[in-house]
């Protein structure tokens, strides 16, 4: 059950009884019971009747242990707040005086934090600058001391804003990007800039303590960038997802301040997001030219891990060839491939579209001895940004499976990102989405156990930044 659904379900046990428990020392006596959640943060324990017959309405709570998942904790004291009678047993809610528990983690990720553990991370965090360097302590320094300076001055204007008309305030806006969102603009390139330089020689470890450092330091700014934000927290569990890559392909202004847009903004006009951009324009181009020389009526497009498949929206609005290719759209990401199938439904048409959607892990495909098998040959197959992702031998062994796939004459393309890809750091470091870079030479290598019946080469996209390995299978 997730924790939005147990939010309206009043009290949701604690399976695994036997492991998970709550031992109570009251006055005089103590007692075992059952761990539920009745809110996030409400700790109920349910025990028999027979044996709590003593217990009262605010009876004092010596000491008090949790049992979890292999785990033990003291939760020290506290008394009992509330009590309720359930089937055979009572109901108790705890009140803790020095320690709470998230019944959400527990629940769901089957771990324990208490308030000692959050103590111990702080601790460590802090322990972290004490063997960075001091130049690059004094590069964060300055950085928040300039954002801090930015945002005092916008949100200023904003407020001397507020009540001006809508009309007005959005021309007021577009005034303040010619001024003071210029000139914070410009402090965000020159500081990536110098990000760049200062982190050049880091060792991978050093990029990882460093930029966690960096993110602390202005976490808070960061949660002003609804797209900053979001490839911090991610929400799905990954960076990257549908919604960071819309915000990507908009590339506006969003944000609740002046301040907020205009830092969402900066990183949506990035070399690598214009990448991200380019490359969705580039397959469909590709599509659409092998489909005019085929000559099939079926012809069979693959897109692995193909997310809401906006390139693919636009090659059926767009290609005169729209209807001779059968579309198979794979994903693991049940929202992914919801928002794939709603946009592609959305699309006016006097001929449906041949368009199946296959919920189906890149793992599954991995683990298949004959994938041609299982899920069929293609005439084209391609994935855009899952490369990025993947270690080299994952990413050698799915190419192997993939080219499999391919009908004889077939074509794979597969994406990456460029090593010397120039938004690197910013990515890194402030973004907090690690991909695995490649450069021309690796991608070939990702063919070299594949007996010799193809052609190949690797391009660009026009930011130099995103390459292709296009493979072509031989008739």
């Amino acid at each position: 059950m997730k924790a939005e659904d147990r939010r309206n379900t009043i009290r949701v046990r604690l399976h695994d009884e036997e492991n998970s428990y709550i031992h109570l020392f009251l006055e005089g006596f103590e007692i075992k019971g059952k761990i539920y959640d009745y809110s996030r943060f409400g700790l109920g324990v349910c025990v028999s009747k027979t044996e709590s017959h003593l217990i009262k309405k605010t009876h004092v709570i010596e000491q008090c242990f949790i049992y979890a998942y292999g785990d033990k904790k003291e939760l020290g004291a506290g008394k009992v707040v509330h009590l309720d009678t359930m089937n055979e047993d009572l109901f108790l809610g705890i009140y803790l005086e020095k320690e709470f528990i998230d019944m959400d983690t527990l629940m769901d990720k089957q771990s324990l934090f208490l308030q000692e553990d959050e103590i111990k991370k702080i601790r460590m965090q802090f322990s972290i600058q004490e063997d960075l360097e001091p130049n690059f302590i004094l590069f964060c320094s300055h950085f928040v001391y300039g954002l801090s300076l930015y945002k005092i001055a916008l949100d200023e204007l904003d407020k001397k804003f507020e009540k001006e008309p809508h009309r007005l305030k959005d021309a007021l806006f577009h005034s303040v990007l010619q001024g003071v969102g210029n000139e914070f603009y410009q402090f965000l390139n020159s500081k990536i800039e110098e990000l760049k330089s200062l982190t050049k020689k880091y060792t991978k470890l050093e990029n990882e303590k460093y930029g966690f450092y960096l993110r602390k330091s202005v976490w808070n700014y960061i949660l002003e960038s609804e797209f900053i934000k979001r490839t911090n927290l991610k929400p799905r569990g990954y960076a990257g997802d549908s919604a960071m890559m819309e915000m990507l392909y908009r590339n506006e202004y969003i944000g609740k301040s002046s301040f907020g847009k205009i830092f969402h903004k900066h990183p949506c006009d990035t070399k690598a997001a214009e990448a991200v951009r380019n490359r969705r324009r580039l397959i469909n181009k590709y599509m659409s030219q092998r489909l005019s020389t085929s000559g099939k009526d079926d012809f069979k497009i693959l897109s692995i891990a193909c997310g809401p498949a906006w390139e693919m929206q636009d090659f059926l609005r767009e290609s005169p060839y729209k209807h001779q290719a059968k579309i198979f759209l794979l994903d693991q990401d049940d929202e992914a491939l919801g928002e794939a199938r709603s946009g592609i439904e959305s699309i006016p048409t006097d001929k449906p579209f041949q368009v199946e959607f296959i919920k189906e892990s890149v793992r599954t495909i991995l683990k298949t001895g004959s994938p041609e098998i299982k899920f069929g040959q293609y005439d084209f197959i391609y994935s855009m940004g899952l490369y990025d992702y993947l270690t080299d031998s994952v990413a050698k062994v799915l190419t192997e499976k993939l080219y499999s796939m391919l009908c004889p004459g077939g074509i794979l393309i597969l994406g990456n990102y460029h090593v010397e890809n120039e938004t690197r750091k910013y990515m890194e470091y402030i973004m907090d989405w690690v991909l695995y870079y490649r450069d021309e030479e690796s991608m070939f290598e990702l063919l070299e156990d594949i007996p010799k019946g193809f052609t190949c080469e690797v391009g660009f996209d026009d930011s130099g930044t995103q390459m292709f390995l296009r493979v072509e299978k031989n008739k």
